[in-house]
């Protein structure tokens, strides 16, 4: 897996790269300018000469950064013109070497000290931002933040030095303004507000630029971040040996469904049955059995005791206890409702969870009503909420909760001793031990009703077969987000609704186990290097 860093580990790795390996922090600047040359290069269409580029520079090293790439620009035939957005006084070290070399090869400097100095500028071919780097906190102020506002006036192709100035490295919040690149080129490892929402919005293309930081360091930092790639789920899924029989696939209890809400308990199932699952069956109330055992020939259903409304009541446990004993995985949740009776059921039945099990939908609904509950689930729990629903589940604000999502996601999978899901873009999952991992896939035609529900069922027909929470969590979501894209690209991208994508998970895992190609088009945000998610085995990269 691709490791993603806080801009504290990303300046540790600097640390050691030029301490203890000797590499001077000036040649990981000249391979940084080196990196980002190459992106405008490529914009250009290798037509660099007599090009008009613009790079606006800060104080710190994120404006060396920049001074080089101007006068790399420089001596391939470029016109370019640096805007500097600090006191001269301020520039130290390598910044201020590489400000001094570009000044003595003729490079125009425009000291910028009042926003008159903005408003003239003529719309470039490229604009580069070198203002800020990964470490700022809070929000772009002043001269800054008009240049940052002047920068997503001139309406042309952006190149961010790093990260897009005004973004936080640490969390992908913006307090203020922030560019909007078209290609962030990033020096040694992504960092965490390349992907995380808003940053992502504003990140572009990703372009990790190789300075060299040996890999022995990466590992020794021991990063609390990764970004799941394609070959990491090749690794995590089954196999199916030719005389697999469907016992030996996995049988899934899905304790799910009301009247009025079969839908969720049927998508549930049908998922974890396309996912692999070798058998499944749904327990419901006697009204709503009816219903799901009407539609689906595959799925088996068992009845039990309902309430007046037609919802689990407190009397189906022993029915469903029994069906427990013949499942090796439970999903608990979708579509039952918040009925009294059936949230003082679920109390009880929580407290003794021997399966591994998903609870998501209505099952986290009713553990943000009963939060005692949450101390007693065991470690192979997987909880599935979107944003809403783990502001409910901790009783923190949505606000609160988007500001630091790796950190939330971490501290509660910790807290409650349970694999995390939570949903959005991109999805994080966290285990007990603490490490988070990122799944950029999926496109905004998904946004419908159902969506969770199928992958709640995918994750289930994963246990089933034998993964543990943590991996099948992360395999999910990717399954999930792949069969999104797979239907959009055949469907279209609105519109898409959950069925859709259920008949598309035997070809996603297909594409994951490399027995189909994914096809060539481009949905949605996919890979953090631009492409369809496993377009040409990508999945984050170069």
């Amino acid at each position: 897996m691709r490791p993603i860093l806080t801009p504290e580990e990303m300046r540790e790795l600097d640390r050691k790269t030029i301490e203890d390996a000797g590499l001077p922090g000036i040649v990981l600047m000249e391979l940084a300018a080196h990196g980002v040359m190459l992106e405008i290069d490529g914009m250009l269409g290798g037509d660099t000469a007599g090009a008009r580029v613009v790079v606006f520079c800060g104080p710190g090293n994120n404006g060396g950064d920049g001074y080089a790439v101007g006068r790399r620009l420089l001596n391939a035939g470029a016109e370019v013109t640096v805007y500097l957005l600090a006191d001269r006084k301020r520039i130290k070290g390598d910044a201020l070497t590489n400000l001094n070399v570009y000044e003595k090869l003729g490079g125009g400097v425009i000291e910028v000290t009042d926003r008159e100095s903005l408003r003239d500028i003529e719309t470039p071919e490229i604009i580069v931002d070198a203002l800020l780097g990964t470490g700022m906190k809070g929000a772009a102020e002043g001269l800054i933040a008009d240049a940052i506002e002047t920068i997503n006036s001139l309406h042309a192709p952006v190149v961010a030095v790093d990260i897009a100035s005004g973004v936080s490295g640490a969390t992908g919040r913006i307090d203020g303004t922030a560019v909007r690149a078209d290609i962030t080129a990033t020096f040694g490892e992504i960092k965490i507000g390349h992907i995380i929402q808003p940053g992502l919005d504003h990140a572009g293309r990703i372009s990790r630029i190789d300075i060299q930081i040996p890999p022995a360091f990466v590992d020794e930092i021991d990063p609390g971040m990764y970004f799941v790639e394609a070959d990491d789920l090749f690794e995590m899924l089954p196999e199916r040996p030719l005389d697999t029989h469907k016992g030996d696939a996995g049988k899934v209890l899905v304790v799910a469904g009301s009247v009025g809400m079969t839908g969720a308990a049927e998508l549930t199932a049908r998922a974890s049955l396309r996912s692999g699952a070798g058998l499944v069956k749904v327990a419901t109330g006697r009204h709503a059995q009816e219903i799901i055992a009407s539609r689906s020939a595959e799925i088996m259903t068992i009845p039990v005791a309902e309430t007046k409304n037609g919802t689990i009541s407190p009397e189906a446990e022993s029915t469903i206890d029994e069906a427990r004993g013949w499942a090796n995985v439970e999903v608990i949740g979708p579509g039952i409702s918040l009925n009294p009776d059936t949230v003082a059921w679920f109390e009880e039945h929580v407290r003794d969870l021997p399966l591994p099990t998903v609870i998501d939908a209505d099952g986290l609904n009713a553990l943000a009503l009963l939060p005692e509950s949450l101390s007693v689930l065991n470690p192979k729990v997987i909880l599935t909420p979107h944003i809403g629903e783990f502001a409910r589940l901790t009783g923190l604000g949505i606000e609160e909760i988007a500001g630091d999502r790796v950190e939330k996601v971490r501290q509660y999978a910790k807290k409650w001793n349970v694999t995390l899901l939570l949903k959005g873009v991109p999805t994080l999952i966290a285990g007990p031990g603490g490490k988070v991992y990122a799944v950029l896939a999926g496109n905004p035609g998904m946004a419908s009703a159902g969506m969770g529900d199928v992958l709640t069922g995918i994750i289930a027909g994963l246990l089933a077969q034998g993964l543990l929470p943590e991996a099948a969590a992360i395999a999910g979501t990717s399954i999930h987000g792949l069969a999104g894209d797979l239907a959009a690209t055949e469907l279209g991208s609105t519109g898409i609704i959950a069925g859709d994508l259920i008949e598309q998970l035997p070809r996603a895992q297909d594409i994951i186990a490399g027995r189909a190609a994914y096809p060539k088009a481009e949905v949605g945000r996919g890979c953090v290097c631009g492409g369809g998610l496993y377009e040409d085995g990508c999945a984050g990269g170069d």
